[in-house]
């Protein structure tokens, strides 16, 4: 029981920096500055087919 605490507490405590390192350099690299534009972005995209070229060689009747 023992051995094994020893072996697994400095591995959990080293996830825990490096998760905690991770999320620090995310905050200040701007990774969550605007988390809204590329949630709304599908939402602007204009799908509609009359902006759209048919493909080369399908002819219209």
């Amino acid at each position: 029981m023992t051995g094994s605490l020893l072996l697994l507490l400095p591995i959990a405590l080293v996830f825990v920096l490096l998760i905690g390192a991770l999320f620090w350099w995310a905050i200040f690299a701007g990774q969550f500055d605007d988390t809204q534009k590329s949630g709304e972005s599908i939402l602007m995209d204009d799908d509609s087919p009359e902006d759209q070229e048919p493909p080369p060689g399908d002819k219209q009747r």
